[in-house]
């Protein structure tokens, strides 16, 4: 356990808020422990050093000699120092303290959104990073100082690029500076989060693993998948070593597609393959959990294709599994990087509609399910088990909230032929009585927004339009606005379980969060043969 001393105070910025969430951010890895404090004595005295790492983020003042000793020797003596943002526009007359932050603050621009880009795609800092924009004020230092020093990422002002993260040595020590986090909208922007969070490791020691070497039970087949999979894989930075299917014409494919990979027909000799480190599962529905948990039983990492499993039951022995093994259990939820959705969660999440109590999602149409074996009850697990997972998963995403119960109503009216239902309908009640309603249907000749959200302060209306409607006041003006989808971001799953796996980086996909999902889906069905609501199996 990593112990930060998060020093914060001073003026222009809201320190209580973002230092609160800076200290969750950090705790919530479990990785580290967080003390906050505005008492700069604390510098100068011997409590100092039983911390690992100091974070400062402060805004002028003035460092005692003692206090200034004290964090320089801190540093030099092989400690780690993380400055954000106005650190460089604090203690300004204490020269060792700037020549040890590398940079002093001389102006800055309204916060605004801006580019930032990468200027080392190697450092362990900003590895796998891609460009990015952030709502900010962009900082202005002088020349940063230091033979040392590494530039990380950067930002164009005025006819140059000025640096907006660096690294540096300071004796022993190693120095970190981030320039951007003026206020909330900084500190909750992924990308800074991810910066941070990778800052405290660097500092501690962390280095980059070796490349995940991975492998799939499932090739080609719908969508062709394992081709998919591979390439997003490799463009991660992790290896495609092996495939295992039991038609040799999808091996074969496999081969010619990626030379020189391994093939199996036999799961079993691909798990217990020693050269194989994750395996991502690409099956029908009802072979998820037994092939996962022989994997995870074999010391391996691993991801299943959506949907997680079929039911709560199975996502239990798959965490089980995981958990014993010591291994990461995630899914492919990949659509919450879809550009619509992602769009949709930030005006949410930044409040534009206000506190969200109602939402529905529906899709679908009429026509026949087709006669492959998705259609087919007992291998898919049932209609609402394929696009209704991502839909389930959205709506769990943009209603974050415990459950409390889950009614259903599914119907068997048309398609006799198959046995999936023809239209599937769950409604899930939320802590506070927020309600969602998800529906699916193969039996609607009317059909429905894909969203509709109501908040307490606007609404919003998707129907799949390369744009949706957002309802809002506007200090006190009735306003209503068309919002484009954003471009979407698919490829960032296997990029964030490379940065999970090689990096440290927090999962975004969880296999908690795949069972829930699952538990909406059986729940719902359960509750519509019952012919009543149904708690909740897991909040």
């Amino acid at each position: 356990m990593t112990k930060v001393l998060l020093v914060t105070g001073g003026g222009w910025h809201n320190f209580d808020e973002c230092s609160r969430i800076l200290a969750d951010l950090l705790k919530n890895t479990g990785k580290a422990e967080v003390t906050v404090t505005q008492d700069r004595k604390i510098l100068g005295s011997p409590e100092l050093k039983s911390y690992d790492q100091v974070v400062m983020y402060t805004q002028g003042g003035k460092l005692t000699g003692k206090e200034e000793q004290g964090i320089t020797s801190f540093v030099k003596g092989g400690k780690g120092f993380l400055g954000i943002h106005c650190a460089a526009d604090s203690f300004v007359e204490n020269p060792k303290y700037i020549e040890m932050v590398g940079g002093k603050f001389i102006d800055h621009g309204p916060c605004q959104e801006f580019g930032v880009n990468v200027a080392n795609k190697e450092h362990d800092l900003t590895r796998r990073f891609g460009n990015f924009r952030i709502t900010d004020e962009l900082y202005v230092l002088d020349e940063v100082q230091g033979d040392n020093k590494n530039v990380l990422l950067s930002s164009f002002w005025k006819g140059k690029m000025l640096p907006m993260a660096y690294t540096k040595d300071y004796g022993k020590g190693k120095v970190v500076y981030l320039a951007l986090g003026h206020d909330r909208r900084a500190f909750t922007n992924p990308e800074f989060q991810k910066l941070c969070l990778r800052s405290i490791n660097w500092l501690g020691g962390a280095a980059e693993k070796k490349p995940v070497r991975c492998a799939a039970i499932g090739y080609g087949g719908a969508f062709n998948m394992g081709k998919m999979h591979g390439q997003q894989i490799k463009e991660a930075g992790m290896e495609y070593v092996a495939v295992c299917d039991v038609d040799r014409a999808r091996l074969a494919e496999a081969e010619r597609d990626f030379p020189g990979i391994k093939t199996y027909d036999d799961p079993d000799k691909l798990a217990a393959d020693p050269d194989v480190d994750l395996v991502v599962v690409i099956t029908p529905h009802n072979s998820h959990a037994p092939l996962s948990i022989k994997c995870l039983k074999a010391g391996k990492h691993v991801v299943t294709e959506k949907p997680f499993c079929i039911t709560v039951n199975e996502a239990n022995q798959m965490i089980d599994a995981a958990n014993k093994a010591g291994v990461m259990l995630s899914v492919f939820h990949n659509r919450r990087w879809d550009g619509d959705f992602m769009t949709i969660r930030e005006v949410i999440e930044k409040g534009i509609i206000g506190d969200v109590f109602h939402l529905e999602a529906y899709f679908g149409g009429y026509g026949h399910p087709g006669t492959w074996w998705r259609s087919d009850k007992q291998i898919s697990g049932g209609a609402f088990y394929d696009w209704g997972a991502h839909f389930v998963d959205w709506v769990l995403n943009l209603m974050p909230y415990k459950m409390e119960s889950i009614t259903g109503f599914f119907h068997k009216r048309v398609w006799f032929a198959v046995s999936n239902e023809d239209h599937c309908q769950a409604i899930i009640r939320f802590e506070g009585g927020r309600v969602a309603d998800i529906q699916h249907s193969s039996i609607a000749r009317a059909g429905k927004p894909r969203f509709r959200i109501l908040g307490t302060k606007g609404a919003i209306v998707d129907s799949w339009g390369g744009s949706f409607k957002v309802y809002t006041d506007v200090e006190g003006v009735n306003t209503e606005m068309e919002v484009k989808y954003r471009e979407g971001q698919w490829k960032e799953y296997w990029r964030n379980v490379a940065d999970h796996l090689m990096g440290g980086d927090p999962l975004v996909v969880t296999a908690e969060q795949a069972r829930r999902v699952i538990a909406v889906i059986e729940t719902a069905e359960k509750s519509s043969a019952a012919g009543k609501t149904l708690p909740a199996p897991v909040p």
